[in-house]
């Protein structure tokens, strides 16, 4: 298991990335990417001077062993959706030459649930299974993020559905190729346990996104289940989540991936210096555990 830190709120790019990650003694980090333009076949490729700047980055990460563990798109694929299949797959087809670039072997994405049902389950393995294919010859691998998309954070159950294990477990027997990053948090406001589904997925999981939850239980209890957003993000250790029981269940299982810490609170603004701040808190409660 490798300890890692997600550069997302920081704003800066691949080189500041690998800065922090040396000056904290990270060993790993994910990085995520806006959608792009990606207009035809063309688009896909990568330029001469991407492919320039992607070895210099390249030997940033080879120079200070830091590990390029996820690149996370920050997109939700509609499979139901012509022009979001046709976009996904050119903007993953882009991002799997960058991976293959810097030695980066995932990369994330988040799904619309959809539903669930039969039609939705084909639509998605119908979208997803062309994009595998191109990850897996460029030796990267495409993992299905957890946690809630971005687009939907602050947002009430009224506006969007989350996808469920069962959604999951029905997306790995189609596609086993897939992979997960995993979201205690995501589960806990959910009311799944996470230590008791973990055993079912931990094949899939490479990568475990550590953001803490806080459940207002009053508001809930209130308005239920769809009424005004009664769960939050926090900062790893300022949450619900047992975090020293989830790294023990991880190291039973013999977990190799990434544990990666988020900095998706809304109490933290994002100033260089609070951030990095919020970093280091975030380390401090894991260092420890994971190394233990």
């Amino acid at each position: 298991m490798r300890l890692c830190y997600d550069a997302t709120r920081f704003g800066f790019g691949l080189e500041e990335a690998v800065a922090l990650a040396v000056g904290k003694a990270v060993p790993a980090l994910e990085f995520t990417f806006e959608p792009f333009p990606v207009a035809d076949e063309d688009d896909r490729r990568l330029s001469a001077g991407e492919e320039t700047f992607l070895a210099q980055v390249r030997c940033l990460f080879d120079r200070h062993a830091v590990d390029p563990a996820v690149i996370n798109l920050d997109y939700c694929l509609d499979a139901q959706d012509r022009a979001s299949v046709r976009e996904f797959r050119y903007l993953v087809s882009k991002l799997a030459r960058v991976g293959r670039a810097i030695g980066c072997r995932r990369i994330g994405f988040w799904l619309e649930s959809g539903g669930g049902d039969e039609k939705w389950r084909k639509a998605v393995a119908k979208a997803l299974v062309p994009a595998i294919k191109e990850c897996g010859g460029h030796g990267v691998r495409l993992m299905l993020r957890l946690s809630t998309p971005s687009m939907y954070r602050g947002r009430s159950l009224r506006c969007w559905r989350p996808m469920h294990p069962q959604d999951w477990r029905d997306l790995l027997s189609a596609m086993p190729e897939l992979c997960l990053a995993f979201s205690p948090a995501d589960c806990l406001w959910q009311g799944i346990d996470y230590l008791r589904i973990l055993p079912g997925f931990i094949s899939a999981v490479e990568h475990v996104e550590a953001i803490d939850v806080e459940v207002n239980q009053d508001m809930l209890k209130d308005s239920g289940l769809f009424g005004p957003l009664w769960w939050r993000y926090r900062l790893p250790g300022k949450g619900q989540i047992d975090w020293a029981q989830l790294v023990e269940a991880l190291k039973l299982y013999e977990f190799a991936g990434s544990f990666s810490v988020h900095l998706d609170d809304e109490f933290v603004v994002s100033q260089a210096s609070e951030l990095d701040r919020s970093l280091d808190f975030g380390l401090a409660c894991f260092a420890a555990l994971v190394k233990g």
